[in-house]
């Protein structure tokens, strides 16, 4: 047998020789494919939590490194931690485990509690609308390889609350809160129970302190960060600080040592977060707010900075009135974004204030402030894409507070954000988040690559209208729905994403959690007995008065959300479902095509939308104070900071035909309008008829066409001359309305307007030899004049392209059609047959 197997090998050893190459070459060949194709990308989130720094089991669980100098971030303060599957099937319902680090409780530090909703209907309403069961997408699974987070630990659960999302929203348990509103503690089990009526606070951060930033600490030999902006050597990441002492109201309380981590570069080459040249940043002329906890080597890491400036309630500039406000929403609040790098700056916009110092006084403590939050782009060497020279930035809602801050004992603005957040590469989870989670964060923050605008409106009417037992307040209902709206984009609806398109966005999601709020409240005041009864009973109540300018500001956002009263059907069904009046069910819709995203338009960019609704508010007598930062922190050379712009926003010129479009469309022609519009055709009337009869440049002829002729002549005028010639001569020309520049400014582009408006027609004259006679004669031209002086008016009166081009094509009409303009025409007579 072995001789057999020896004469058959011997026989065939050429081609065993070639199999066994060809196969350890199929091999070698697999083995270098697999090692040389691309790897799936690696979520920024990923690569931050490769640093020790930013994983939590770095930071051990104890009490305050000293009360004197270190306040805890939140009284009730912790991670969330996902409970099993079968946890949940032990005991059902929306809860999750909350890790403590701090609470009343001293007894309770580094135990595990479990943390649920407490009991009541508007609660048990809420949790119906938004549990969703979770069956990850092929879309979600795409998603994900592409190196972003989704909740893939929530996959193949069925009933995913709001509890359940936020614990599960990352790969890791690090998802670190502190308990709003009044908690309550139950011990009478075996197993601590905290219960909670708002969603927990996403923060960063343990315990916080107000120091001045000395100095580099580079007395000891400790190695420094190997990768960092700008040219090596890399900064240390130690710094000498000195403390605030409460005592002397300055900072001469304890010098300490203390860490701020170099954040990994991310993706793009690009980091969350730097400190070159820390020490010397403007943003911390008052000093920082240093947010983190004490790490192993018993050392105070700094996981956030907040400068304490920013949130000063004492303004750097006062600006009163409503023209020069609206100039400053349209053109000063982003100018020189870019020369501004590294700074900060407070603007106070008032309407209504005598002085500044009238204007400051009314922002006090206990105060609350919507905030519309907007952020820009990232330029310079290392800038990321702007598609047709359009930087799209991010929206959101908010909620500021005027509050004493226990270190200083100086009134503050504190914020946080309601994050309507698509699945992102960061591990941002939608939420509300404190500003230090989401703009001071080192490492996922924003606010050291991007310019922020975060816009704080105070208006009684939008804030609060108690009428009886009953409290209106379109604020407190603006919360709700963007909390509804939050808990949707955590579980992406069950299908565990949520991503950007054109009708589904930051903005657009932002908006339709307006728009809802304000068909809830729409609703309670038509529908509830009580409350029309008593508005009925007490008509010379101030608040009964304050109703008509509540209804006014309200007409004023419906208008801007649904153009031209068009509703999404999405949004419609949401806010019928909502308020418990869908008969088609109880299911919230979500649409995601371009036609959906059509219909909201005017909310489809980040820019339009605060923009929009800051002139808005400021046109119902809202006081807005900005708040503008510019890449704040350390100093990062391959990076500048440029605006959020509109469509075209980066291109000279086409960014401000692009804006000044878009208002002048948006203008429906309806109400005021259409009076505006009777108006001025009377007095266009009153300017050409006496003297176009009377000089006999119009005769009182009829042309008569056959009516279908007729019908398309009239669409043609309408297009050419009408749309287009006002488009050029009153919407490219003319500044908008709402850009506020001064009435001299104005009435100069204004006099331009016309006098181009004049010589074009004459220049026609040269150009169409067929029309020559008719338009160059002078009793035409002295004709336009005057009806390009009314046209420019009206402009400037409605800000409307449909006002100014009806009046244009009526009286294009009139002539041709009734006063010998068809004949006049002669040859054009066949263009227009």
């Amino acid at each position: 047998m072995s001789q057999q197997l020896y004469a058959y090998f011997h026989r065939y050893r050429r081609s065993w020789a070639w199999g066994v190459l060809g196969w350890v070459g199929a091999l070698a060949i697999a083995l270098l494919v697999g090692l040389s194709a691309p790897a799936q990308p690696a979520s920024n989130y990923a690569l931050s939590q490769a640093a020790a720094v930013n994983q939590v089991a770095h930071y051990p669980i104890q009490p305050l490194p000293s009360s004197a100098d270190y306040r805890p971030v939140g009284e009730w303060l912790g991670r969330l931690i996902l409970p099993a599957a079968a946890e949940y099937d032990a005991d059902p319902g929306d809860w999750a485990w909350l890790e403590i680090w701090h609470s009343p409780d001293p007894n309770l530090l580094g135990k595990t509690v479990k943390l649920t909703w407490q009991a009541s209907p508007a609660l048990e309403t809420y949790l119906e609308k938004v549990t969703r069961e979770v069956q990850l997408t092929q879309k979600a699974e795409s998603f994900a390889a592409q190196g972003n987070i989704v909740p893939s630990r929530l996959n193949g659960r069925r009933a995913v609350g709001p509890l359940q999302s936020l614990a599960g929203a990352r790969p890791q348990d690090d998802v670190a809160v502190k308990l709003a509103g009044q908690p309550q503690l139950i011990t009478t089990g075996t197993v601590p129970v905290v219960t909670v009526a708002l969603e927990p606070i996403q923060v960063t951060g343990r315990e916080y302190s107000l120091v001045k930033i000395l100095e580099p600490d580079t007395r000891r030999n400790r190695p420094r960060p190997e990768v960092c902006p700008g040219e090596p050597p890399c900064p240390t990441e130690y710094f000498q600080v000195q403390h605030f002492d409460p005592a002397t109201k300055d900072f001469s309380g304890l010098v300490e040592t203390i860490r701020i981590p170099q954040q990994p570069m991310l993706k793009d080459d690009r980091f969350s977060s730097n400190i070159r040249d820390l020490a010397d940043s403007p943003a911390g002329r008052e000093g920082w707010y240093i947010y983190g906890a004490v790490d192993r080597e018993n050392m105070f890491t700094v996981q956030a900075l907040k400068p304490r400036a920013l949130f000063q309630v004492q303004p750097d500039e006062v600006i009163l009135g409503e023209t020069a406000g609206r100039n400053y929403i349209d053109r000063g609040n982003w100018r020189n974004s870019a020369a501004r790098k590294g700074t900060l700056q407070r603007v106070l916009v008032s309407p209504t204030a005598t002085g500044p110092e009238a204007a400051t006084a009314a922002w006090q403590e206990g105060d609350y402030a919507l905030v519309m939050h907007l952020f820009g782009g990232i330029g310079g060497e290392n800038k990321e894409l702007t598609p047709l020279g359009t930087v799209t930035g991010h929206f959101s809602f908010g909620l500021a507070q005027i509050a004493r801050e226990p270190i200083t004992q100086e009134l503050q603005f504190n914020i946080h954000y309601q994050q309507i957040y698509a699945h992102n590469t960061g591990g941002i989870v939608s939420g509300t988040q404190d500003w230090t989670a989401y703009a001071g964060d080192m490492q996922r923050g924003w606010i050291g690559q991007r310019p922020f605008s975060d816009i704080l409106v105070k208006l009684d009417e939008f804030e609060d209208l108690p009428l009886g037992e009953t409290r209106l307040s379109l604020f407190e209902e603006l919360l709700i729905q963007s909390q509804v709206m939050m808990a949707r984009y955590r579980t992406g609806d069950g299908t565990g994403v949520a991503t950007v398109t054109p009708a589904t966005s930051c903005v657009q999601d932002s908006s339709q959690a307006l728009y809802i709020a304000i068909a809830q409240i729409r609703h309670q005041a038509e529908t509830d007995p009580n409350l029309v009864q008593w508005i009925a009973n007490h008509p010379k109540d101030p608040n009964v008065q304050r109703i008509d300018r509540f209804a006014a500001l309200g007409k004023d956002l419906t208008q801007a959300l649904s153009p031209y009263g068009v509703v999404r059907s999405d949004w419609q069904n949401n806010a019928e479902t909502l308020a418990g009046v869908n008969a088609r069910g109880n299911q919230l819709a979500n649409r995601s095509g371009l036609v959906a995203g059509i219909f909201s338009w005017r909310s489809m960019m980040p820019r339009w939308a605060q923009d929009d609704l800051a002139l808005i508010f400021l046109k119902n007598d809202a006081d807005l104070w900005f708040l503008r930062t510019n890449q704040l922190g350390g100093f990062d050379p391959s990076i500048a900071p440029i605006p959020p712009t509109a469509l075209f926003g980066l291109i000279p010129g086409v960014s401000r035909v692009a804006l000044r479009l878009a208002r002048s469309f948006a203008v429906p022609l309806s109400g005021p309008w259409v009076g505006a519009v009777l108006l001025s055709l009377g007095m266009i009337a009153i300017g050409l008829l006496p003297f176009g009869l009377k000089s006999g440049y119009l005769q009182g002829q009829i042309a008569r066409t056959p009516p279908l002729r007729g019908l398309i002549n009239g669409v043609k005028l309408f297009l050419f001359p009408a749309l287009a010639e006002e488009i050029v001569f009153r919407v490219m020309l003319l500044p908008h309305p709402t850009e506020g520049i001064s009435p001299a400014s104005w009435l100069a582009w204004a006099a331009l307007s016309i006098g181009l408006f004049v010589i074009y027609h004459w220049g026609l004259s040269q150009v169409r030899p067929e029309a020559g006679e008719a338009l160059r004669d002078r009793r035409f031209l002295l004709m336009v004049v005057w009806f390009g002086l009314i046209l420019t008016l009206l402009y400037g009166f409605t800000g409307s392209l449909w006002a100014v081009t009806v009046v244009h094509w009526v009286v294009v009409l009139g002539w041709i059609y009734g006063f010998g303009g068809y004949q006049r025409l002669q040859g054009m007579e066949r263009q227009l047959s």
